[in-house]
């Protein structure tokens, strides 16, 4: 009955680390990259915020059974059969869970460059904007034309710009990240229940 149970727990955990995995891979190769190809950037940041909510909600809920799982696999297992391999593929599984945490300051710090050249770059609109409306041989109309489309780009820029995109970006290498640390992780659980199962078929012979 133990031995069933154990197996049990080291199927479910593999297959909720393949799904963790999986869903990584798809973040990171297939759904990021088409959110930054959306013409608004207001629409990319209401995409992506929502995103955000269930894809980390998902991924925690997939890292907890898993690791949940191999752990109470370990502790269950007689002592002849308590693998180290199930201790490490749970290590590794909550490393994976807890990437946004290990990466943020690297992230953070790649946004506050990407900010800091946001505003030199704002700066220098500024001032050529101040510089023609300067000039009086421009008309009255033609300037309120023009300051309405600047104030539009400003909106645009301040709302979301290039700190949509920089945030996406810091997500994307998340995933990539955790993406290689819960594939090691089920390469490691998969030799190792192969392993498990070799090991019976031995006995069973022997």
């Amino acid at each position: 009955m133990a031995s069933r149970t154990v197996s049990t727990l080291k199927f479910v955990g593999s297959i909720s680390l393949g799904l963790l995995t999986g869903l990584s891979y798809t973040l990171s190769t297939l759904t990021l990259p088409t959110l930054l190809t959306l013409p608004t950037a207001s629409s990319a940041s209401k995409a992506f915020t929502n995103l955000t909510v269930l894809s980390l909600a998902h991924i925690r809920t997939l890292a907890s059974i898993s690791s949940g799982s191999f752990l109470l696999a370990y502790i269950l297992s007689p002592r002849s059969q308590k693998h180290p391999y199930l201790l490490w593929t749970a290590l590794f599984v909550a490393s994976s869970g807890c990437t946004e945490h290990f990466l943020r300051f690297a992230v953070a710090e790649k946004a506050a460059v990407g900010t800091r050249k946001n505003n030199v770059r704002r700066d220098k609109k500024g001032k050529g904007r101040q510089m023609d409306a300067s000039y009086e041989v421009l008309g009255a109309a033609s300037d309120r034309e023009s300051e309405g489309t600047a104030s539009g780009e400003e909106m645009e820029e301040d709302v979301n710009g290039e700190e949509v995109r920089q945030q996406m970006e810091g997500f994307m290498m998340t995933q990539v990240v955790r993406m290689v640390v819960a594939g090691i992780g089920f390469a490691m659980s998969v030799v190792g229940i192969w392993g498990d199962g070799a090991a019976d078929l031995v006995i069973i012979e022997m």
